[in-house]
């Protein structure tokens, strides 16, 4: 497949490197040149999006928000209207469900196929191409998106035939996410004042049944 990866940070570079590996072919884009010429050093394809859209059979969209994501499809230089009928739209950043209702609806008016695919797993599954996609959308796009799903997710959830449910999972595990990191911090910093060595308080912690994923993940970071 010809793919265009639109957010080459850390999660998205790690999709656009798994997809190379799988054997597509590979744009990458993004607002900061550096990671462009990057990717490309890495064996991306080059190319301007106004000389490459028609021919691309899948854009996978990794930015920060709906507002990004908006910009990316639809914004002044929007792929949108540049893609041939049946590419397909894979949005991974997350964004209010309403809003993926709503770009599945103006995707499908283009004739394009929009695939809810919010992701989970972190930089180093998303360079190993064992992410976690909660995707939701018409049988057409999950069959569209297939050779992308087999190249970055080592587990895909189908939330439904639509969009939205896939962006509300994520919600969801964002709410979970939040509460363990603001949990782990307090507990980190009670263990501490009493006395406990951060390093040993991760030892033990990730061996018990206080653990969790965030835990074991952030916290030597802190």
């Amino acid at each position: 497949m010809k793919i265009a990866v639109f957010g080459l940070g850390s999660m998205g570079y790690g999709m656009a490197q798994s997809l190379l590996r799988a054997g597509h072919t590979v744009h990458g884009f993004d607002v900061v040149p550096q990671q462009v010429e990057r990717f490309r050093d890495d064996g991306g394809a080059g190319g301007e999006l106004a000389d490459i859209a028609v021919s691309l059979d899948a854009v996978v969209v990794v930015v920060l928000n709906a507002g990004q994501t908006k910009d990316v499809l639809f914004g002044d230089n929007g792929v949108v209207p540049r893609l041939k009928d049946g590419a397909v739209i894979m949005s991974c950043a997350t964004v209010p469900p309403e809003f993926a209702m709503d770009a599945e609806a103006r995707c499908a008016a283009a004739s394009i196929h929009y695939l809810d695919a919010p992701i989970s797993g972190g930089s180093v599954k998303a360079a190993e191409g064992r992410l976690s996609v909660m995707a939701a959308g018409r049988p057409e796009a999950f069959a569209a998106a297939r050779p992308v799903l087999d190249a970055t997710a080592e587990t895909v959830f189908d939330m439904g035939d639509h969009a939205g449910p896939g962006s509300v999972m994520k919600s969801v595990n964002q709410l979970l996410a939040g509460v363990h990191i603001a949990t782990m911090a307090e507990a980190l910093t009670f263990g501490m004042q009493q006395g406990l060595a951060p390093d040993r308080f991760l030892e033990v912690i990730s061996k018990c049944a206080g653990t969790s994923w965030m835990l074991e993940n952030r916290a030597p970071h802190i």
